[in-house]
């Protein structure tokens, strides 16, 4: 998970082979939480275009059941299958306050490397 404005998860270790960690996004493996995800780092989504982030405001909206998820899917699932199909998604609720490091670890081990969370800035600014 990147948050927009700072650095990439990618640490000088990982780019050099010297990070040992298996890649919780791939091939199946358990993330960050026990979360099963499916898919590789980069994946080939189909609202992406080259040098353009898409995304929506949030990931979870009244009516998106049946147009957007498939119907019936968990909304603890809306996370994982939005970002099989957007690079990025913007954070609303951290406008109004912070979320817990448990809220945020679960984000992360939900979505691919370079999934991108664009945070609002508090109101309280």
């Amino acid at each position: 998970m990147r948050v927009l404005g700072s650095p990439s998860r990618e640490s000088k270790a990982s780019k050099s082979g010297a990070d040992s960690q298996p890649n919780p996004f791939r091939n199946g493996e358990r993330g960050r939480g026990g979360h099963t995800c499916e898919h590789s780092p980069t994946l080939d989504r189909p609202f992406s275009l080259p040098d353009i982030l898409l995304g929506t405001s949030a990931f979870t909206a009244n009516g998106w059941e049946g147009s957007f998820y498939p119907r019936g899917m968990q909304s603890r699932d809306f996370l994982s299958y939005y970002a099989t199909q957007f690079a990025t998604v913007e954070v609303d609720s951290t406008f109004y306050g912070c979320p817990s490091a448990n809220t945020v670890n679960n984000w992360a081990a939900r979505t691919p490397e370079d999934f991108l969370f664009a945070v609002k800035i508090p109101q309280v600014i």
